[in-house]
C-alpha cells in the first residue's frame, strides 16, 4: 500500500510539472512596466523584426509585446470528431485540444505569457495579465493567416472567454501611404 502510494505521488508531480507549467514569463515578451490587468495591452507580433518596431512604437508602461515566429498550429478540433471514451466520462476532445496545444512551442509561449492555465475547463479572467490582447500582424497574406490561426486559438474553450469578454481585437494595418516630397 505504502508503495502504491508512492508511485501515485510520483505520478502526478512529473504531471504537475508539463510543458504548460509556468516557469514565468517567456524571453521574448517585452512585458509592460504596469502589472495591473486593467489598462494593460498585449501586442501579437508577426516574427522578431516586427517585434523590434513594435516595441520601439510602444508605451512601455502599459502596452507589452510578444514576438511568435512562424505560423502557430492550427488549434482547431472537431467536437463531432470525438468519440467517448472507453469510462464514459467524454474527455477525449478536451484531453485532443490540451495535447495540441502543448505540442506547439509558440502556442506555449502566448499561454504564459496571458499568465491563463489551459488544464482548467474554465480559466478564471482574474489570472489573465493583460486587459486587452492584440493580434497585429502584416497586411499581406501571411500575416491574414497567421491572424486566422490566432482568432483559431482563441475560439477554442477555455480561451474563448477572453473573445466573449471584449479582451481580443485585431490592429488594422494602414490602407495608404503618405508621403511628403519627392
Amino acid at each position: 500500500a505504502v508503495a502504491r502510494d508512492v508511485a501515485r505521488k510520483a505520478r502526478e508531480s512529473v504531471r504537475r510539472k508539463g510543458a504548460l507549467e509556468l516557469t514565468g514569463l517567456p524571453g521574448k515578451l517585452a512585458d509592460c512596466q504596469n502589472s495591473k490587468q486593467e489598462g494593460t495591452e498585449l501586442f501579437i507580433v508577426e516574427g522578431d523584426s516586427a517585434g523590434g518596431s513594435a516595441k520601439q512604437g510602444r508605451n512601455r508602461e502599459y502596452q507589452a509585446v510578444l514576438p511568435l515566429r512562424g505560423k502557430i498550429l492550427n488549434t482547431y478540433t472537431n467536437p463531432n470528431g470525438a468519440k467517448k471514451n472507453i469510462n464514459g466520462n467524454g474527455n477525449e476532445l478536451r484531453t485532443k485540444t490540451l495535447a495540441k496545444l502543448i505540442s506547439s512551442n509558440e502556442i506555449v509561449t502566448l499561454i504564459n505569457a496571458l499568465g491563463l492555465d489551459p488544464k482548467n475547463d474554465e480559466i478564471d479572467l482574474k489570472d489573465l495579465r493583460y486587459g486587452k490582447v492584440i493580434i497585429m500582424t502584416d497586411a499581406d497574406v501571411d500575416g491574414s493567416h497567421i491572424k486566422a490561426l490566432l482568432l483559431t486559438f482563441f475560439n477554442n474553450k477555455p480561451f474563448n472567454k477572453l473573445i466573449e469578454n471584449g479582451h481580443v481585437s485585431i490592429a488594422q494595418p494602414p490602407l495608404f501611404k503618405i508621403n511628403k516630397g519627392s
